[in-house]
């Protein structure tokens, strides 16, 4: 599984990532955690070419995706350059704790560390 948890609403279905105390959608106050598939389409991506961080610093930069996950959310991730908006990708928490979006068939133990 993916490692990215979200809140779903047991009256209306309705999924979302941060937590609150009732459902977005229809206000009501159960709901529980469930863990997302992994599945998203990327919304939005861009490349960093100027690192925040020197473990971040490498050739080429590296990319921030916004994907929409399949449940509906959407969430930030880290990515290789190269998406583009619309490419399908599979979204995974990495050992640091952080979302990691891969082109769908790729391996994510692949994917490097960009």
């Amino acid at each position: 599984m993916s490692g990215v948890m979200l809140q779903s609403c047991a009256a209306c279905g309705h999924s979302w990532q941060f937590r609150r105390a009732t459902c977005p959608a229809c206000g009501s106050p159960s709901f529980g955690e469930v863990e997302a598939g992994g599945g998203g389409t990327v919304w939005s991506v861009t490349t960093v070419l100027r690192a925040p961080l020197p473990e971040l610093d490498v050739p080429g930069g590296f990319g921030i995706a916004l994907v929409k996950l399949d449940e509906g959310p959407r969430i930030m991730c880290r990515t290789a350059a190269g998406l583009a908006i619309g490419d399908r990708v599979q979204v995974a928490v990495e050992d640091d704790g952080m979302p990691r979006a891969v082109r769908a068939g790729s391996e994510l133990e692949d994917a490097g560390s960009g």
